[in-house]
C-alpha cells in the first residue's frame, strides 16, 4: 500500500507539470469517432476517481462485501461536458479527488486490506486488489495521454552541480550568507548550506536529507544528538527540531527537501 500512495502522490505532482506541454487546441482534438480527446480522457480520470474514492470509503464501514457495479463512463463525460471545460478546471477536480484518495488510503487499517470486495460477475476479491486495480487503470489512461513522453523524465535545465560552483553561487549572495539553492523539480529542491558558528535553522514542512561534504560536529535530532562527519547522510522529517551543533569552521553540507 506504502508504494501505491507514494506512486500516486508522485503522479499528483508530475501529470500538471506534463499537462504543460500540450497546447489548449491539442487537449481539444479527437483522435477518431467516439474516441475521447485529452481532456475527455482527464475527465474519465476524474469520473473513475470519484467513484473509487467512495469504495474505498465505503469497504471499511460495510459490514459485508462492497458490491462493485460498473459506472457509464461514456455518458458521465458527456453529462459533465469536458470537452467544453478549461483544462485548468478538470485537473484541479481530479488533483483534488487523488489527495484526498492519498488521504484515505493513509489512514487505512492493514486490517481492511482483506475486505472482501464482489464485482458484478461474481468473482470476489479484496480491497487490496481494488485498490491496485485503481492504480492500473489510471497508469493505463496517462499512458494514452502522454505516449512515450510520460516515459521520459525530464531533466532540470541545471542538473549537475559541483561543490566549487555551489560554493561560488553562495559567495554571489551577500545578502543570504548561510545557504543558496541550486536545483528545483516538482516540490524536491537542494541547497548548499554553510552556518557561521550557529545553526539558526527551525523545523521545516519537507522532509529533507543532509550530505555532509566537510567538517565534522553534533547534529541534534528530536532530543537526540550523535556525532557527524564529512560524508555522512542524515535524516529529518518534516516538522522535526533539529541543528548542527559544535561543528568545525569548515563545515558545509548539502540539503535536499522533497
Amino acid at each position: 500500500m506504502d508504494q501505491i500512495i507514494s506512486r500516486l502522490q508522485q503522479l499528483v505532482i508530475e501529470v500538471p507539470q506534463k499537462l504543460t506541454q500540450f497546447l489548449p487546441e491539442e487537449m481539444s482534438v479527437r483522435p477518431d469517432v467516439g474516441k475521447w480527446s485529452k481532456k475527455e480522457i482527464l475527465g474519465h480520470l476524474c469520473d473513475s476517481a470519484l467513484y473509487n474514492w467512495h469504495r474505498f470509503n465505503a469497504a471499511q464501514y460495510q459490514d459485508g462485501p462492497l458490491e462493485i457495479t460498473s459506472y457509464p463512463q461514456d455518458a458521465l463525460v458527456h453529462q459533465n461536458d469536458y470537452q467544453n471545460l478549461p483544462t485548468g478546471n478538470i485537473l484541479t477536480l481530479w488533483k483534488s479527488v487523488n489527495q484526498q484518495i492519498i488521504a484515505v488510503l493513509k489512514n487505512l487499517s492493514v486490517f481492511k486490506y482483506a475486505h472482501p470486495v464482489r464485482f458484478s460477475n461474481g468473482e470476489t476479491k479484496d480491497l487490496q486488489f481494488l485498490v491496485e486495480d485503481y492504480l492500473r487503470h489510471l497508469e493505463h489512461h496517462l499512458l494514452q495521454l502522454f505516449g512515450q513522453k510520460n516515459e521520459l523524465p525530464i531533466l532540470p535545465e541545471r542538473w549537475n552541480i559541483s561543490v566549487k560552483s555551489a560554493l561560488q553561487k553562495l559567495s554571489e549572495h551577500p545578502e543570504v550568507k548561510e545557504f543558496v539553492t541550486l536545483l528545483e523539480n516538482g516540490r524536491m529542491y537542494v541547497e548548499i548550506y554553510q552556518p557561521n558558528k550557529i545553526d539558526l535553522q527551525t523545523p521545516h514542512d519537507q522532509d529533507e536529507i543532509y550530505v555532509v561534504i566537510a567538517g565534522s560536529g553534533m547534529f541534534f535530532n528530536n532530543g537526540d544528538r550523535e556525532p557527524f562527519h564529512a560524508g555522512d547522510v542524515i535524516f529529518v522529517p518534516a516538522g522535526i527540531e533539529h541543528r548542527f551543533e559544535d561543528f568545525t569552521d569548515d563545515f558545509k553540507t548539502w540539503v535536499i527537501f522533497y
